[in-house]
């Protein structure tokens, strides 16, 4: 598994997930209650980097904007190719 640390801005408008410098950051449409953003986050990964959604684990951050992610299979360059 690999470890990355994601900032997510819920409620954005759009669904989105890019590097801005040296920082991983997700845009999600959804509203960060009752674990819709979460769910979002799960569901954006999993389609971009093209593997299951039981892959990918939030370890840290359920209820802060501040998350880290652990993804199973995939290394840094990987999700810097999906988060162009």
């Amino acid at each position: 598994m690999t470890r990355f640390a994601i900032n997510v801005i819920p409620k954005s408008g759009r669904s989105e997930l890019k590097y801005v410098g040296e920082t991983l950051k997700a845009w999600l449409k959804s509203a960060p209650e009752d674990g819709k953003a979460n769910d979002e986050l799960v569901r954006m990964l999993a389609d971009k980097l093209e593997i299951p959604r039981t892959g990918i684990v939030i370890v840290r951050g359920l209820s802060s904007r501040k998350k880290i992610v652990d993804i199973e299979g995939i290394s840094s360059g990987q999700m810097k190719k999906a988060a162009m």
